[in-house]
């Protein structure tokens, strides 16, 4: 059911769709080495992604790992991977997705992004997040609030200073400001959504929704709440994480994607619908598997797909190595990107 506060919204007048943007997106939680080797590879292959025609590198925060329970780690420091992949780039947007706010100084989250927009040539994409493990939070020393509507409200108020403080605005008493003021990234600000009623807030705010592989609330729901939300005149950004594997066939896909789709299973099962084979597990968890024909069409089948402005591709946890992925890349810019590029995507209004 709708949350109470979304009432039904008149959809905008289709105008031009705007095109379809081709990013990749990378948890660096899945080690087929060391943390810091992965790090290395992720650098080169963003970079590789950049000859080939992705427009945009998204990677999320992962804060602290606990090796006894399979949690190697990921990427604690967003900005400093960013800055580090700004210097070998020089197109390619720099996404956040996403910094998880809570467990953060809101003010430094703003420094730390102007400062790499400024030396970037403004190419970052702000994403922002609310939440954050107790743990995380308890070892961070940040008090959380397990209120879920007051969580919200305080997440967003965050937000909202953060947005400030890039624009210029007085952080201090005495009117000091933030140095370099970014402007214009106050106005790429996303956020990763959980629900349908903060996708459907997200789009009320104008600002961009980040729709990930695995959601206890289908990516639909969350992308038509988004869209209802949008105020007329806004231009929708929706990124859609799109998990896929090649193949000669999906036969021969799925079968060597297998031990890394059932190891994701094991984490995801408890919060999805059960599922019984190979294929189950891979429509449960949204992984587009087969020739490039396979994957074109079952991406544009997904039901996210029609409101979708950015595809935001993930290559973790089922390859063998960088040159594995880098394959797998050129495959989808070259052959997938310019399909999905046609389908139809009616409900993206600008």
């Amino acid at each position: 059911m709708p949350h109470p506060d979304i009432a039904p919204a008149v959809r905008p007048p289709l105008q031009t769709r705007p095109p379809l943007q081709v990013g990749l997106f990378a948890h660096l939680a899945d080690h087929r080495g060391t943390v810091e080797q992965t790090y290395l590879d992720y650098l080169d292959l963003f970079e590789y992604s950049e000859s080939v025609g992705v427009e945009s590198a998204w990677v999320r925060q992962f804060h602290l790992a606990k090796p006894d329970a399979g949690r190697l780690g990921g990427l604690p420091s967003p900005f400093v991977f960013l800055g580090v992949l700004a210097a070998r780039t020089t197109t390619l947007r720099l996404g956040t997705a996403a910094i998880t706010l809570p467990l953060e100084q809101e003010l430094r989250v703003a420094e730390d992004a102007a400062v790499l927009d400024a030396l970037s040539g403004g190419r970052v994409e702000l994403g922002l997040a609310n939440g954050g493990q107790p743990q995380v939070a308890a070892a961070l020393g940040v008090a959380r609030i397990d209120d879920r509507e007051q969580s919200r409200r305080a997440y967003l108020a965050s937000v909202d200073r953060v947005a400030a403080a890039l624009r210029g605005e007085p952080v201090s008493p005495d009117g000091e400001v933030l140095a370099p003021a970014r402007p214009g990234l106050a106005e790429r600000i996303w956020h990763a959504t959980l629900t349908e009623h903060s996708a459907f807030e997200t789009g009320r705010r104008g600002e961009g929704v980040l729709i990930g592989t695995t959601q206890v609330v289908p990516g639909e729901v969350s992308a038509a709440a988004y869209h209802r939300g949008l105020r007329e005149g806004t231009t929708p950004r929706l990124g859609l994480s799109t998990w896929i594997f090649p193949g000669r066939s999906r036969e021969d896909a799925l079968r060597r994607a297998e031990t890394g789709l059932l190891a994701k299973w094991e984490w995801a099962k408890g919060f999805l619908p059960a599922a019984d084979t190979p294929a189950e597990v891979a429509e449960r968890l949204n992984l587009h598997y087969g020739t490039a024909a396979d994957i074109a069409a079952s991406i544009a089948q997904h039901p996210a797909f029609a409101y979708t402005t950015h595809v935001q591709l993930q290559l973790d946890g089922l390859y063998r190595d960088v040159e594995e992925q880098k394959e797998a890349l050129a495959l989808f810019t070259g052959e997938v990107a310019p399909e999905l590029a046609t389908a139809d995507r009616t409900a993206v209004a600008a």
